[in-house]
């Protein structure tokens, strides 16, 4: 799914969201600014959430990719945090040492 399509079903969801909140407020109170109020809240939270998540879902996974070399040494990845490590199509004389860090504490 595309970004903007993502975005879309976001906003189009918390509409409804909002719309059966407030409907529902209404009915069981009689209280219909209530009502609106709960719908804005609904609105602002879940809308800023699902929007959030709908920008946030759009980046890249990280990578580190080592292709067509010749090492003559020894090659050595690092990564922080989660992604994707490879070598490929590469001779290497030393050795290969591929890290990853989960990143949850800094380092």
């Amino acid at each position: 799914m595309s970004p903007s399509a993502r975005r879309a079903w976001a906003a189009a969801a918390t509409f409804l969201l909002a719309a059966a909140v407030s409907v529902v407020t209404g009915v069981l109170t009689q209280t219909w600014s209530a009502a609106w109020w709960a719908a804005l809240a609904v609105l602002v939270v879940v809308g800023g959430g699902l929007q959030a998540w709908a920008a946030l879902s759009d980046r890249p996974a990280r990578s580190q990719r080592v292709s067509g070399t010749v090492v003559g040494g020894s090659v050595e990845q690092r990564l922080r945090g989660g992604g994707d490590q490879s070598v490929t199509d590469t001779r290497i004389r030393g050795g290969l040492a591929q890290h990853q860090d989960d990143g949850a504490d800094g380092s």
